[in-house]
């Protein structure tokens, strides 16, 4: 069976997600649209069929594999086996494995038949391995007539090959590959599986952990996983006849230390093992990974220890990334243990040109931006000589992150909440967020179509009451009137958010850069605040003067009905063309239902060029009708309100229609007025709401 690349992709996500993952995360995971992901689903299916599994969709949850782990593990395996189409990332990772492997040139025509490509699309994909080359200080020499060859030191080569291999696993699953208890080891690719054998990596990794015992620390696990991984290559590399080189005067120096000793002591026993000789060079390089891997155990000694310059430099960071963003880490003292114990082998491993692994680096700046860049500022003011790479920047931005300080400082969480035209549904959820979930402390409504014009890392969650393929950041899709299990869904996300909120973090750095202007109130703003007033009571006597409630015909259909209903208005001359504000409606509809759960109402609104001032209608059916609803499940309608707009709204207007959104759902009375169609009740209940937020915005 012919699996192409695309749908590997999705099943390896689906096996790595075993409780479920949605299509929206299948989508942003391989840089694709979610349209793409749906078009492949099928195939996907297909392949999980033939091997006797099932792909279980479940709503709020997402997709996920359904069998025995042996089926699973069958899958992967036919996977590897099938007439395999490469992914990009994959051809380029094999076309890196071949270079570091082989120490002669090789021919552009003979990687494009491995590969099953063109030529030209093996010179494209090595203008990226070029670039992720010069990461480790390697240079790609192409020339016409004799290939393509590596040029740079062994024990570069050996750095690049160590990434490589970290980023095929993470510290959970390496652990389980040398403990032998991982369950399929085909994560690894065929290209690293010929430069490092895993049977040789399982035997080094107990080897290391036999010889910890000896030592006066324990090896935190990336320093067990980089030291492994180091010593792999080490035994790979020797066989095929490549040493290392090292400086005789820093090997003196190494000599001198009790890591040395226990380095050789572990030259020994691979020697033994291998029946390898192993160059004096190695072992040198070997002390320089147990002095850079140490970790302290007696945590009340840690400031006995350290040198005076990591005390007061870490002193120094906690106090530049405290300032800048206003959150006193100086009352961490854990804080300021971890990093005196995680710097100081930093440093060294930094002097020793030793690489630091942590495959999660370049997600943790991706999520992190402000906080990454705040602690590199504030490294470069405490440790003026030293320049710290991206991996060590990491590792320390996830231990002011996890701060008890941050938790209690990041207690607001500002919620936006989108849907198509932000005066219905939204400002309906909005409504119910404010009551439900006391966690969000600030809530920003929003259309789809002014989402330019919004600074989105600065919320901490996001929610949609419509699906919106293509979307690049991670969102939540919500049902208007916040059922129970959603609500959950919204507090177990701000949970899991809630250590290292950076949007937090970015609104304080906005805040502190914007602080003068906030405090200041200038006639300007007194200006506009008034011009919002005067919006908003203008709006309201509008919407009062022209409410009715209206009692219609027999009416067959739905799409007759908002015809109906659009003509009614028209009639009022309170819209223009009133057949496209019924299509406009009817697309609205198709992005997600418009019925009020759990009533008898249905709320149609829509922002149109045809409307010039806000619309409010009630309508009583002669008949009830069904449509979909919200939760897209189906209800019986009798009232039909009507919600129009402008397509450019001023504030004060859509504060308006937020109130009249908003009062329709407020409680269990307010929804039997609406339903009542009883033009005194509903007026007076109008009246009050908007009149009582008014006086809100006085008092404000």
């Amino acid at each position: 069976m012919h699996i192409s690349a695309r749908e590997r992709e999705i099943i390896n996500l689906l096996l790595d997600h075993p409780d479920g993952i949605n299509v929206q995360e299948i989508a942003e995971s391989l840089n694709v649209s979610s349209r793409t992901v749906q078009r492949e689903l099928k195939g996907v299916e297909s392949i999980a069929s033939a091997h006797s599994l099932f792909l279980k969709k479940v709503l709020g949850v997402g997709m996920y594999i359904e069998g025995t782990p042996e089926q699973k593990n069958e899958l992967q395996i036919a996977i590897l086996k099938s007439g395999q189409e490469f992914t990009q990332k994959e051809r380029q990772e094999l076309i890196l494995c071949s270079l570091l492997k082989e120490p002669e040139s090789i021919k552009l025509s003979s990687l494009a038949n491995d590969l099953h490509v063109t030529v030209a699309t093996v010179s494209n994909d090595l203008n990226k391995v070029e670039e992720w080359l010069k990461d480790f200080d390697l240079n790609l020499i192409r020339k016409k007539g004799y290939g393509i060859a590596l040029l740079g030191s062994e024990r570069k080569k050996r750095k690049a090959l160590g990434h490589l291999i970290a980023q095929q696993l993470n510290e959970y699953e390496f652990l389980s590959v040398v403990e032998d208890e991982y369950e399929s080891k085909t994560r690894f690719s065929n290209g690293l599986l010929e430069i490092i054998k895993l049977e040789k990596l399982t035997m080094i990794g107990k080897m290391i952990r036999d010889i910890e015992q000896q030592l006066p620390y324990s090896l935190a696990d990336s320093a067990f996983m980089t030291f492994t991984i180091h010593l792999s290559l080490a035994i790979e590399r020797i066989i095929q006849g490549e040493v290392i080189q090292i400086d005789q005067e820093v090997l003196e120096e190494l000599s001198i230390s009790k890591e040395f000793i226990i380095a050789s002591q572990i030259v020994i026993e691979l020697e033994e093992v291998f029946q390898v000789n192993i160059p004096i060079a190695e072992k040198g390089y070997i002390t320089m990974h147990l002095l850079g891997a140490r970790q302290r155990q007696e945590k009340n000694d840690w400031q006995k220890e350290s040198s005076t310059e990591m005390v007061v430099g870490s002193k120094k960071l906690i106090n530049y990334v405290s300032k800048e963003l206003e959150i006193n880490f100086e009352e961490d003292q854990a804080l300021f243990e971890g990093l005196i114990t995680h710097i100081e082998p930093a440093i060294y491993r930094i002097q020793k040109k030793l690489d630091a692994n942590n495959p999660l680096a370049g997600q943790i700046q991706e999520d992190y931006p402000a906080m990454f860049k705040i602690i590199q500022e504030g490294l470069s003011e405490a440790f003026p000589k030293i320049v710290f790479p991206t991996e060590e920047i990491a590792y320390l931005v996830l231990h002011f992150g996890s701060s008890q300080v941050i938790y209690d400082n990041s207690k607001e969480v500002r919620a936006l909440v989108l849907c198509s035209s932000g005066i219905g549904s939204s400002k309906m959820l909005a409504s119910r967020i404010k009551k439900e979930i006391k966690e969000i402390t600030e809530i920003e409504v929003s259309s789809l179509a002014n989402l330019r014009n919004i600074q989105i890392d600065q919320y901490d969650i996001i929610l949609s009451t419509v699906e919106m393929p293509g979307f690049s950041k991670k969102y939540i899709t919500v049902n208007p009137l916040l059922p129970k299990k959603e609500a959950e869904q919204i507090r177990d996300e701000i949970k899991r958010n809630s250590l290292t909120t950076e949007a937090t973090l970015l609104r304080k750095l906005h805040n502190k850069k914007f602080k003068k202007q906030i405090k200041l109130k200038t006639p300007k703003l007194i200006k506009q605040n008034l011009e919002v007033i005067q919006q908003y009571t203008e709006t309201v006597l509008h919407i009062l003067n022209t409410f009715e409630t209206i009692s219609l015909p027999f009416i067959p259909t739905s799409s007759i009905l908002l015809l109906e209903v659009c003509k009614q208005a028209n009639v009022r001359g309170l819209i223009g063309d009133y057949f496209e504000v019924t299509n406009q409606l009817t697309e609205r509809e198709k992005k997600g239902g418009l019925g009020i759960p759990g009533t008898s109402i249905a709320l149609y609104h829509c922002r149109s060029e045809y409307v010039m001032q806000p619309v409010f209608l009630s309508f009583l059916l002669h008949e009830p009708m069904v449509v979909k609803a919200m939760d897209h499940s189906s209800i019986k309608i009798n009232t039909l309100l009507l919600l129009l707009a402008p397509v450019d709204m001023q504030t004060g207007q859509l504060e308006v229609l937020s109130t009249i959104s908003s009062t329709i759902i407020d409680d269990e009375e307010s929804t039997r007025i609406f339903t009542s169609n009883n033009y005194t009740d509903i007026y007076s209940k109008l009246s009050y709401a908007l009149y009582d937020n008014l006086q809100k915005r006085f008092k404000d």
